[in-house]
């Protein structure tokens, strides 16, 4: 049975490896232009099978490029790898050309995943790349992850299938199981590729073989089709409105019949060249579709016209009245009437640079921004542009976390913001959080802002004023602790030693509440203040108070005062270790137990050992010095 972790290996293979065979009905390997999307967000550091996501992908890349190589042309993008929270962050790595293995592999080699997922904005840029209004197109996504960057990867799909030549977007998705996957579905059916989950790689396994096979083998010779009557021409004329012109960059499908594969397509500027015979037209343009049957004779002009009954909308979204637009606003378009659980369907979506092309019919639009957004009622007419402009009653904040009054922001800060009135628990609800470096779009109003640094948090009421961007400061007083642990004095500092740290007075219990806890590698950051530090390795353990100012870093060296016991013997035994000296009846307080073969730390001084195999005794008394290991030989 496959792993989970060949599973997805196998799929990403087939995936690429079945753009180079023609798998698909619309692809043939020897003239198609391809784009390879691939995430480099934070969660391809997920393991699957307890690797690495992206080491999956690279590999996988890397395993079928010379596969590739000779039968397409293609270019490798990425996006989510050079920095956190920006949707911004697409790259071409590679521009669209011949597949070199090496090369492509030395770039590919590179990505480090950190950011977001930007899917929809890296489709369009991929497919403007691949010039798909131009051109046979082709994209492979794949992803281990959602839109995070409020787009609608399902709307993009359908207007880049409308406008294009033959553009197809293949998705390989993995590792999504869980997860609401119909955008990236949507994705691939609108544009008519496929959508492949890493779950149903076993199933593909048996089909992974016989693909590989087809690439290497040589295409056969085509039969020669039988004599036919000689084509004509047919004009398609697409409007969107009867007293509207025809539009010249609608894109026009010819099929045998309703629901048949088109047997030519392309620009309606141009006639095509069919038999005659009876066919059904179909056009797209943006979210309106029409079709229309058509008898094309043998002589005589032959023409066809769909009328789409739609209109053009463009909106304007601004942060507040006479303010510029922004750029960044994203529009959905939905039906007017909601469905009995009070949702409203989705027609199509896009940034506010897009002019929608729609049915006419009355529409709620959505805008949205952070977690700014408006929504408005408005009619398409046919034949008609509407401009709507919708007021988002937004503005953007914009917080530095400092340690200290007066310092640099810290690097590693995080902000939350809260709805400002506490709920019926006394807690507040969370309305949206990020990194310091990033500037939150809000509604305009009040909130509870907090930052935080390590343990220590600063907050207070911040207020956001419609269409105004506001640059405030948190300083959370906070402390930085670096602890060295070490056996003995001028010794090596021990790695794998734990730390916890305490507040420095003790409660009725006797007992000091627990602050943080961690390793001694680890950096701690906390509120300014007093402490009581602990250091551990086994049993060894040494404690320290210690005062963290503002701003500041605190290094305290702890010694643990341990050396290390080697206990040797024929065959692996059971030691335990005692205290040297007996209580007052007689018996030995037990420190610890452990098997020959390796070394245990210990406090130093003297211990008495007992070590056991299959029913037999061997005792020693030894002294353990601090900073050195002491070797013992112990046969029972």
């Amino acid at each position: 049975m496959l792993t989970r972790s060949l599973a997805t290996v196998k799929l990403l293979a087939l995936a690429l490896i079945f753009l180079a065979t023609g798998g698909h009905e619309r692809l043939q390997a020897a003239e198609e232009n391809v784009m390879l999307v691939l995430d480099g967000s934070g969660s391809m550091w997920g393991r699957v099978d307890d690797e690495p996501k992206i080491t999956i992908a690279k590999r996988v890349v890397g395993q079928v490029l010379n596969d590739l190589a000779g039968k397409v042309n293609m270019g490798v993008m990425a996006y989510g790898h050079r920095s956190k929270g920006d949707c911004k962050d697409i790259q071409t790595l590679i521009p669209l050309g011949p597949v070199n293995a090496k090369t492509y592999m030395s770039t590919i080699a590179k990505v480090q995943p950190k950011g977001k997922t930007p899917i929809t904005d890296a489709v369009r840029k991929g497919a403007e790349e691949l010039k798909y209004r131009e051109e046979k197109a082709t994209i492979i996504l794949v992803s281990d992850g959602l839109e995070t960057c409020e787009a609608d990867p399902c709307g993009l799909a359908k207007d880049l299938e409308a406008q294009g030549i033959d553009f197809t977007v293949h998705v390989v998705g993995f590792d999504l199981s869980n997860q609401d996957t119909s955008s990236l579905q949507c994705l691939a059916d609108e544009t008519g590729g496929k959508y492949l989950p890493a779950d149903s790689a076993n199933e593909l396994n048996s089909a992974i073989g016989q693909v590989v096979a087809e690439v290497k083998a040589p295409a056969p010779e085509p039969e020669p089709e039988p004599a036919a009557p000689s084509a004509t021409l047919l004009k398609v004329d697409v409007q969107l409105s009867e007293d509207q012109p025809p539009l010249e960059r609608a894109y026009v499908r010819v099929r045998t019949g309703k629901g048949e594969k088109s047997i030519t397509q392309g620009a309606a500027s141009n006639p095509f060249k069919v038999k005659p015979g009876s066919y059904f037209v179909t056009t797209k343009v943006g979210a309106a579709a029409g079709g229309t049957e058509v008898t094309v004779e043998a002589t005589g002009e032959n023409r066809a016209k769909i009328i789409h009954n739609a209109g053009l909308l463009k909106v304007n979204v601004v942060p507040s009245e006479g303010a510029k637009p922004l750029e960044k606003a994203y529009i959905y378009v939905q039906d007017s009437t909601a469905d009995a659980s009070g949702k409203h369907k989705q027609v199509t979506a896009g940034n506010q640079r897009q002019i929608f092309t729609l049915p006419a019919a009355t529409y709620k639009i959505v805008a949205k921004l952070g977690k700014a957004a408006a929504s408005q009622s408005v009619e398409v007419s046919p034949g008609q542009k509407t401009d709507l402009t919708m007021i988002l009653g937004s503005g953007t904040l914009k917080v530095d976390v400092l340690a200290e009054e007066g310092g640099k922001p810290v690097r590693d800060a995080y902000v939350r913001i809260y709805e400002l009135e506490p709920q019926a628990d006394g807690k507040r609800r969370q309305v949206t959080a990020g990194n310091q470096r990033q500037t939150f779009t809000l509604p305009a109003g009040k909130y509870y802002v907090t930052g935080t640094v390590g343990k220590a948090v600063a907050a207070r009421e911040m207020e956001i004023s419609s269409g105004k961007r506001l640059e405030e400061t948190l300083v959370g007083a906070v402390g930085g602790l670096k602890v060295t642990v070490v056996p003995a004095d001028g010794a090596k500092p021990l790695k794998n030693a734990n730390l916890y740290i305490y507040e420095p007075d003790k409660g009725l219990d006797g007992k000091r509440k627990r602050v943080a806890s961690g390793n001694a590698r680890t950096t701690y950051k906390l509120p300014a203040g007093k402490y009581y530090v602990e250091a551990r390795s086994g049993v060894p353990r040494s404690g320290a108070e210690v005062e963290l100012s503002a701003g500041k870093l605190s290094e305290v060296t702890l010694n643990i005062n341990a050396g290390s016991l080697n206990v040797q013997s024929k065959v692996k035994t059971h030691v335990t270790v005692y205290e040297a000296e007996k209580d007052l009846e007689g018996k030995r307080t037990r420190i610890n137990a452990f098997h020959t073969g390796r070394p245990l730390l210990l406090p130093a001084g003297k211990y008495f050992l007992v070590g056991k195999l299959k029913g037999k005794q061997a005792e020693a008394e030894v002294e353990i010095t601090a900073g050195k290991m002491t070797e013992v030989t112990l046969d029972p």
